[in-house]
């Protein structure tokens, strides 16, 4: 993203935040970047267009650090801890324009805006069922998706609380609260062998698909592709990218195979700022053949 993009889109939350986004017009962004009406349309080719861009900013900058704590952490509950702190973190950051989003009828809809918004739900309802299993293993998978449902009904009504309402809450405390709630639902179902009212394969039918891909693996390529565009000023040489979109490919097949997955690798190795990810990914490969052995 260009420096000036950047800057039109955060003077844009600022605004929207502050008068709505129907009462703001793009002359007033224009005036707020010191910049003209005209060269606004440079960079985005409507107000619709320029909203869409601040959702896809908004979302980058959460899950971007979400998918760090992921690489970063080995303990499945800490990392979940983390997640959630920063889930809340972000939202609030950005509160005045969530609540403007909650307020303001009607906001422009189009297909780029609800894929968007479909992209987001799936996203933040993958990464709760990714992480209830990851924390309470094979014997939770039957009730994953409706802990995943839970937990974000939970989530929701605490932002209501935060946003709408004005309360305040200690979000350590918060994260601790609910997971602790969740670790008495999962316990709970699991002892009475519940009767489930959504199974997963209804919860990936309906808003997934949550399962092409080890979570974690796709995020230490997530984190890789992140350091190579920072390293080459957004511009990683032809072999790198092809690297890491070949490995990517053959990790989600059914059946990857060992030698592209170990030539991929090795390229990636070459560069030094991708050798932590490339040997820890290396380690979980090797793991799994051995235990599928």
């Amino acid at each position: 993203m260009k420096q000036k993009e950047k800057v039109i889109i955060e003077t844009a939350i600022k605004l929207f935040a502050k008068k709505g986004y129907n009462s703001t017009s793009v002359q007033e962004i224009a005036k707020e970047c010191q910049i003209s009406k005209g060269a606004f349309y440079i960079y985005f080719k409507s107000k619709e267009a320029l909203l869409l861009s601040v959702l896809h900013y908004y979302y980058d900058k959460v899950f971007t650090r979400i998918q760090k704590i992921r690489t970063e952490n080995d303990d499945p509950r800490d990392a979940y801890h983390k997640q959630l702190i920063v889930f809340f973190e972000n939202i609030l950051e950005h509160k005045e324009f969530l609540k403007m989003q909650f307020m303001e009828r009607p906001l422009p809809v189009n297909e780029e805006i609800e894929a968007f918004a479909k992209k987001m739900r799936s996203t933040t309802l993958r990464l709760h069922i990714e992480n209830i299993q990851n924390i309470y293993g094979k014997e939770i998978e039957p009730y994953s998706a409706e802990l995943c449902f839970m937990i974000n009904g939970m989530s929701e009504v605490y932002l209501e609380l935060m946003i709408l309402l004005h309360h305040s809450f200690d979000l350590h405390l918060l994260a601790d609260h609910m997971l602790n709630s969740l670790d008495d639902l999962a316990r709970g179902m699991m002892k009475r062998k519940e009767k489930l009212l959504i199974s997963l394969e209804k919860a990936d039918k309906w808003f997934g698909p949550f399962y092409t891909f080890d979570p974690l693996k796709e995020a230490l390529i997530n984190e890789m592709r992140i350091k190579a565009d920072k390293q080459f000023g957004g511009a990683p040489p032809t072999d790198l990218t092809e690297s890491l979109d070949i490995l990517e490919d053959e990790l989600k097949k059914r059946k990857p195979r060992n030698a592209v997955i170990k030539g991929m690798l090795f390229n990636l190795k070459e560069y030094e700022t991708l050798q932590k990810e490339a040997d820890r990914l290396a380690r979980m490969v090797k793991k799994d053949n051995r235990n599928s052995g």
